[in-house]
């Protein structure tokens, strides 16, 4: 691998991969929000739409085991270009796909490349930046590369789709790329690699655990919508995809030349931030799932309406970075820890009483604060993960730590939203058993209603199945309210007590520079 030395960082490199992780982490979200366009553009039906998603998901797992490997093997310089090259080829499929298979295929690849962005910047910091000396700083970049933008991916999709259709989505990120390749064509090229650990790689290990975490992450992402256990192929996955993960891992035990130096998480610290990275993604699930949800369904919000919301979250989140920057180089990081998991608790607590009127305006608020949570809580676990890593153990822990925010992102999604259509379930049951069609309050209603339709037309029969189906969208409008309110009050007692438990975790000191030391000139004294 090669060293960090004490030669000058390739701050061209260095650039070059920062911009490659925005790309990487900014547009898989754009597909998200702008999930729908594609799906219709596709004729297809939202459950098979969804795929879309998930097979970018089960290709960025791909990416990020292959990453290390061709990186060392065949130049960190060449690497960019390839990885490049490949997302721009895989971008433009995807713009040209003329139906859902093609899709499928063209998204894999394109998870592949573009899980690969994120991972070769954090790989460039860890081995050509040493502790003290410019790595903290590298890994403050790489936290603000993929968060930052994160509120504004709503407004991005929703700006390119309804001005130039949903396939824009993938030929503006073609069309970002060409300056990454052409830039990554010029940097670190006298760097030639080294083959034979391209192909010495741990390519079984590879293959057995790529295999099993992408049958987990499908049955994560289309569990909810295929009811869990009501499908057997669900959980045949889950248990295929775990019985080849530990395969993997056992074989990787045995290798002397594993995938992963599963040794890392002896580093109560590593084990404690990947952790954290898992289980507390509040602020992701705040843009991808809660907001365009609720303001979807109730509102009939597009990405560009949401987006007006989740914007709130970028200039609040490059604030916290920098503030967390300023703090983690003075005093122990456990304190942005607990602030982060703080301001999402307190993000969720202002949204605890939701109602069916709340638009924009009452969760703007409330996407601020998520969004200061986001950065101070993404330095914070970075610190954790990544602090006495070493050149040797470092791309391990950069493989680990990008395959926790997938995994973060679809275990949160899973959680959440079968936590909401459980809860909606219970509220609607409820609510019909209060809203009876011989109760007074019932019955006046419907008159109402009915007697409004009336006006626009003579037909009464007409009038009052209009009243009907306004009081079931009434009612089940607050059914699925009640239920967010739920998983926001869950989530805000949660949040809180991370946010004390935070101090239980193994302190990480300040980060402190370090000053290389020159040699002294000849003849001077000793």
């Amino acid at each position: 691998m090669p060293a960090a030395a004490d030669q000058t960082p390739p701050y061209a490199a260095l650039a070059v991969a920062g911009y490659g992780a925005v790309l990487g982490s900014l547009f898989p979200l754009v597909a998200v929000f702008s999930l729908a366009d594609i799906t219709g553009g596709l004729h297809v039906a939202a459950d098979s739409g969804a795929l879309v998603n998930t097979f970018q998901n089960v290709g960025a797992i791909a990416g990020i085991f292959a990453t290390p490997a061709l990186a060392f093997g065949i130049g960190r310089g060449r690497a960019m270009a390839v990885i490049a090259a490949g997302f721009i080829i895989s971008a433009s499929l995807c713009a040209l796909a003329p139906n859902l298979p093609v899709m499928l295929f063209a998204r894999t690849l394109h998870g592949i490349f573009g899980g690969a962005m994120p991972l070769m910047f954090m790989l460039l910091v860890m081995t050509t930046l040493l502790p003290g000396r410019g790595r903290f700083e590298g890994m403050t970049l790489f936290a603000a590369s993929t968060s930052i933008f994160f509120g504004l991916a709503a407004s991005v999709g929703g700006l390119l789709v309804d001005h130039f259709g949903w396939r824009s989505l993938f030929w503006a990120q073609a069309l970002l790329a060409i300056p990454y390749w052409l830039m990554a064509r010029g940097v670190m090229t006298a760097e030639k690699g080294r083959i034979d650990i391209l192909k010495g790689a741990d390519w079984p290990s590879f293959a057995m655990l790529f295999a099993g975490l992408a049958m987990i992450v499908i049955a994560g992402s289309e569990g909810e919508r295929h009811f869990w256990l009501e499908t057997w192929w669900v959980p045949a996955l889950a248990l295929g995809g775990f019985v080849m993960t530990v395969i993997a891992v056992a074989g990787m035990l045995r290798s002397q030349k594993p995938l992963l130096m599963l040794s890392v998480f002896r580093r109560a610290t590593f084990s404690w931030g990947i952790i954290l990275s898992l289980f507390f993604r509040f602020g992701q699930m705040f843009a991808v799932y809660i907001v365009p949800s609720y303001l979807g369904r109730l509102q009939g919000y597009r990405p560009i309406d949401t987006g007006t919301v989740l914007s709130a979250m970028a200039p609040a989140t490059a604030l916290a970075v920098i503030l967390s920057y300023i703090w983690a180089r003075r005093f122990d990081s456990r304190w942005l820890l607990s602030a982060g998991l703080a301001s999402f608790a307190v993000a969720a607590g202002l949204c605890v009483s939701l109602t069916t009127e709340w638009a924009a305006d009452q969760l703007r608020v409330a996407a601020a604060v998520t969004g200061l949570g986001m950065g101070f809580f993404s330095v914070a676990v970075l610190r954790f993960a990544t602090f006495q890593v070493t050149l040797q153990d470092g791309p391990t822990v950069g493989m680990i730590f990008n395959l926790t925010r997938i995994f973060g992102i679809v275990s949160g999604l899973g959680i959440l939203s079968h936590v909401v259509v459980e809860r909606e379930k219970f509220h609607s049951a409820m609510l019909v058993e209060t809203i009876g069609a011989t109760s007074p309050e019932t019955a006046q209603r419907l008159a109402q209603s009915a007697g409004a339709f009336a006006r626009f037309s003579g037909d009464m029969d007409a009038a009052q199945t209009a009243a009907i189906s306004a009081l079931g969208r009434a009612t089940g409008g607050q059914a699925f309210t009640l239920a967010f309110s739920d998983a926001f009050f869950v989530s805000a007692i949660s949040l809180a007590l991370g946010a004390i438990l935070v101090w239980a975790l193994p302190a990480v000191p300040a980060e402190v520079p370090v000053h290389p030391t020159r040699p002294a000139a000849k003849g001077s004294a000793a």
